[in-house]
């Protein structure tokens, strides 16, 4: 499989926004840190509405082959011209494809698109790759924007121009 394999959009179906809970559940599992998972009890019990809210949105990386949802990544508006990226998850046998670029470039879009200034995320300190990642998208180290405990997540933040 290569990057082309995939589609990143929106789910589409009920089918589709019922997957997306059980891979965020995976997620949950492979980090098992609760730092990293503020909101997600509130977010699992009806993700749909969640996400489809205003100032919120959804994309999840699909192989085209089979439907399989493969990664995903959220928006939710933290205030008035800030989103926050969230559930940025790509599963272990599809990393390396750049499919969590993919998504995050997606929602940087989207997020530009909707017209807001900055973006910001946390992240775990162990999780490397992903600020790699981060880095490489243009982010960039800051404060804690929420209650977050430095000691145990790193924040990030991209400005739009």
């Amino acid at each position: 499989m290569n990057i082309d394999d995939y589609i990143i959009r929106p789910p589409q179906t009920q089918e589709e926004w019922d997957e997306v809970p059980k891979l965020l559940l995976d997620y949950r599992h492979e980090f098992n840190d609760s730092t990293c998972f503020t909101s997600f009890e509130e977010e699992m019990v009806n993700i749909q509405n969640v996400y489809n809210a205003p100032g919120s949105q959804l994309f999840i990386a699909v192989e085209e082959s089979d439907k399989k949802i493969v990664g995903c990544v959220a928006l939710r508006t933290v205030s008035p011209g800030i989103a926050e990226m969230k559930r940025l998850y790509v599963i272990p046998s599809c990393r390396g494809l750049h499919l969590g670029e993919n998504l995050a470039l997606e929602i940087l879009n989207f997020a530009e698109e909707k017209k807001y200034t900055r973006m910001v995320l946390d992240t775990m300190h162990e999780m490397h790759a992903a600020q790699k990642l981060y880095q490489q998208l243009g982010f960039t180290k800051t404060e804690p924007y929420r209650d977050q405990d430095p000691s145990t997540v790193v924040c990030y933040e991209k400005k739009f121009t």
